[in-house]
């Protein structure tokens, strides 16, 4: 945010950093920032999140940390850096993003992502979809296809 033109950034624990604020995360300021909208535009937050529904359609996202040895996270890894990885069961790889992490796109928009993490001997799955049982599905296909290399 300090280099680029970014106009929100969040992180997965919840903290986002607003354009024209400290490149940071501030709740507060982020909920003034929300009701502020809220009162300009005459919308209840439920409202505004169905704009957003409406907009993109709905989604879901979930993640698992899968603990294991150090070994087997870096076997893992090293098959993604080679995209070894066309399918996590019946999910089939249109096309993957090596920017932070692996970012494996699937059919419909849904998505999985491999990111190990650097302190400790643990391998996060993101993924995202159209609804909750598919974004579990996907989760529990990219486990069981990772530990089975």
């Amino acid at each position: 945010m300090v280099n680029e033109d970014v106009l929100v950034g969040g992180e997965e624990s919840g903290g986002i950093a607003i354009k024209g604020h400290i490149p940071e995360r501030d709740g507060v300021w982020n909920a003034l920032t929300l009701i502020e909208f809220m009162a300009k535009t005459g919308k209840s937050l439920d409202e505004l999140i169905q704009e957003i529904y409406d907009l993109i359609g709905p989604f879901a996202f979930d993640r698992y940390d899968v603990h294991l040895p150090e070994s087997l996270k870096q076997k893992i890894i090293s098959y993604c850096e080679q995209d070894n990885f066309k399918s996590f069961c019946s999910f089939t790889v249109q096309r993957v993003e090596k920017i932070d992490g692996f970012k494996f796109h699937l059919d419909n928009n849904s998505w999985v992502m491999i990111r190990p993490s650097g302190t400790e001997p643990v391998l996060r799955i993101y993924s995202e979809s159209e609804n909750y049982e598919k974004v579990i599905a996907i989760l529990d296909a990219t486990k069981s296809t990772v530990l089975a290399i």
